[in-house]
Formats: structure tokens, sequence, C-alpha cells
């Protein structure tokens, strides 16, 4: 018998339900009466939420690890004004149970339009080495399937199956635009904002969640991106040093400030622009996601926002995006 889970994000306080979920995060705790409890971040491909599993072992524990899927019996309730779950019943799922791609949040542009975009910019490429260097990955079938799938962060932006394309074609598409405007080499900055999170595809994996590799936290999107190029770039034939160097320099300085992850500072025009362009499709979307969140219609000021250091209005007559 297949049970439909209802989404997280509709749970009304109150609600008992029973479905299969995804354990973000998990963590054995003791309260301060003495008692075993199991705190973890239960999600879908609508949210997440956390929840409790109280009275249990570690043998218990060892059930439910983050990053596997398990069936819940429980109750939504709410707590300091926040929703959450009290746990009654949980086991491991079974895979032929679930649906994996159910569990993920999916961008909602359409993916095949989108990689027409993004091979269209890469195609418009007037530089003939940067046009060799595009088709060297957007080229490849290995590299251009992982691409359209994977998300472009754990958590803040774009964090959705297809969400690093469409971040990349925003960015590529700002720069495209500004680069035929202003004094800056446009081919060069188009084929900076194409490539500036190619590392993410090592980065992240996207199978049950949205998780880091090994490599990632060893070493981060913009350095393996920086090392992807350079081995495209040596299998071109007679790819220029300088030209190479340059689009390395963009993606490893396109998070503009050592506090933010980039080892060094932006040292060139194209530079300064593809930060900023990164920049604020990264806070855009960001601010309508935080919106789109919002679940009592009647509100109109969003919690305070770590990520953009501030709190957000809800203009009314506001659509949410599909």
């Amino acid at each position: 018998m297949t049970i439909t889970s209802p989404p997280l994000a509709s749970l009304a306080d109150g609600c008992q339900f029973e479905g299969f979920y995804v354990v973000k995060e998990s963590s054995f705790q003791t309260a301060v009466n003495g008692k075993n409890y199991i705190r973890m971040t239960l999600a879908d491909a609508s949210g997440a939420l956390p929840a409790n599993i109280w009275d249990v072992n570690r043998d218990l524990y060892q059930l439910c690890p983050s990053g596997s899927i398990v069936k819940v019996q429980g109750i939504a309730e709410s707590y300091k004004g926040k929703p959450q779950i009290r746990v009654g019943r949980f086991r491991p799922a079974h895979d032929s149970e679930v649906d994996l791609d159910a569990f993920l949040p999916k961008t909602a542009r359409d993916v095949g339009e989108m990689t027409d975009a993004v091979l269209a910019l890469a195609d418009s490429l007037q530089d003939q080495d940067y046009h060799r260097l595009a088709a060297s990955f957007f080229g490849a079938r290995h590299i251009l399937d992982r691409f359209v799938r994977a998300p472009a962060a754990r958590d803040v932006h774009h964090a959705y199956l297809g969400g690093l394309l469409e971040h990349t074609l925003n960015v590529a598409a700002m720069a495209d635009a500004f680069g035929r405007s202003a004094h800056v080499d446009r081919d060069l900055l188009v084929i900076g904002a194409l490539l500036h999170d190619i590392g993410k595809i090592d980065e992240l994996s996207a199978k049950f969640s949205i998780e880091y590799t090994d490599r990632g936290k060893l070493l981060g999107h913009l350095f393996i991106g920086a090392e992807m190029v350079r081995d495209h770039a040596r299998e071109l034939d007679l790819f220029p040093a300088e030209k190479l160097l340059l689009v390395q320099h963009l993606i490893l300085s396109h998070h503009g400030r050592y506090e933010y992850g980039s080892p060094v500072l932006p040292k060139i025009p194209e530079a300064f622009a593809l930060h900023h362009l990164d920049n604020l499709d990264a806070k855009v979307e960001t601010a309508n996601r935080l919106l789109d969140n919002i679940r009592d219609e009647e509100k109109t000021w969003t919690d305070y926002s770590r990520a953009l250091e501030t709190q957000l209005y809800q203009a009314s007559g506001r659509e949410p995006r599909q």
C-alpha cells in the first residue's frame, strides 16, 4: 500500500499524519529531567521542520542517521510560535516504498528552455579560446547532465534541483547585457559567469537531501572550479596562459571578500562585475524565497534573515512564485 505523505509545509497545528521524510539532521540529546530524546530536522520537497522523538536509546538513534529516509507517524504542534513535529513512531524506509526525487525541491522553470539558453550564451562567445573552453564543459554530456540537475546551494539560495542551472543562467544573462553596455571584456565576463559555480557539481550531492561531498567540504567550489578550468584548458591546443589566469581569477574572486570565502579579491573590472551580478541574483532569490515562505497571509514582515541582515516587507498584492 502506497502512503501519500502530506507536505511538511501544509501541516497545521494539531494535525496527525503519517508519511516518509528525509532526516536532514539528527542528534542524540538528554533533557534536564534525565530522559533521552532525538532531535532532528525532517525535510521533503516543500521544506523542513524540527522534530523530537522522546524516551529513546542510542540503538534507536542509529536507525535515523542524517541523510536517511524514515517513515514517521506524528503530530504537528507549535512551540514558541513556531511549527515542529512530535514523533510518535518511526522506522527506516525501504527503497521500494519511496520515490527518491520526491524528497528534493525542484526549479519551477523549464529545464530544457534554461539549458538551451545557457548553450546559446556559450555559443555566442566571439573569442575563440573562451568559446572552446565553454564547449569543453557544456558540450560534454557527462558534465551537462550533472550541471542541469545540480542545486546551487545546500540551504541559502537556489537550493533545489536545477538551481545551479537557473542561477548560472541568471548571472550569465545579466553579464551578457552588462558586457554589451559597459567598458569590460564582454566575452571574459560571460565565460566567467557561465563557469563561476561549475565546481558545485562536485561540491554538492543531491540524493535524498542536498549535502556537501567530502571534496566539497575539504576544498570548496571556488578551488574545485578553478581546478576544473585548468584541467580543461590543458586539454585544449594552445590555450593562452593569460586567458586561463583571467578565468580562474574570476572564479576564485567572485565571492568578493575574504570573509565570504574568496581566497583573492577582485583585481580586474570583469571580476568586480561578476561578484556583484552573482550577489544580486543570490540576494534576490533569497528574498523571494523568504517572502514565499510566509505562511500567514496576513503577515506582512518576515522573520529576521541572517543572510540578508534584515526583515523583509511583503507588499499587498504580491503573488508568490509558482
